[in-house]
């Protein structure tokens, strides 16, 4: 069931391998050239900082009635093949006003319904079947004081 209704969502991919940046790439750009033939707008990918779990995280941009076209329960498979994991946090609402790529990503997926004095962006899931009720951007001169559980991460390239 959908939640709320905006023009545009994100959403995010990660993955863990053991592969270097330069070979991670070279695997994942045709994946990610497929998805610009599905209709997506823009996708990011970054390396993940700190991260035993993760290694890279792309923020993938789409027209609201697109994303649905493609996944209409708002979430994509999971999966892994090649050395290289792949896990679907879902999508999230994004106002246009927040299309254009952030340099580092802050990230935190969250269940939690209380709210935090920290400067923040709180995107909520695009439907029920998403994982995690919300994500969390925090903006970047705090990042000190964010949650330790929290995902750190550089841009890379845009598709």
């Amino acid at each position: 069931m959908i939640v709320e209704n905006k023009n545009f969502i994100v959403q995010y991919i990660s993955f863990k391998t053991d592969l270097n940046e330069s070979d991670f790439i070279k695997r994942w750009t045709p994946f990610a050239s497929n998805f610009k033939n599905l209709g997506i707008k823009s996708i990011d990918l970054y390396k993940v900082q700190d991260n035993e779990n993760l290694t890279f995280i792309s923020r993938n941009i789409w027209e609201s009635k697109t994303y649905f076209k493609n996944f209409p329960n708002g979430v994509a498979g999971s999966g892994s093949g090649g050395g290289i994991s792949v896990t679907q946090f879902g999508g999230y609402w994004l106002e246009e006003t927040d299309l254009q790529k952030p340099k580092i990503m802050q990230l935190l997926f969250s269940n939690d319904d209380s709210t935090s004095a920290l400067p923040q962006t709180v995107r909520n899931q695009c439907t029920n079947n998403v994982k995690f009720l919300k994500v969390i951007e925090f903006s970047e001169y705090k990042r000190l004081k964010i949650p330790k559980q929290s995902i750190v991460s550089n841009h890379l390239i845009t598709m």
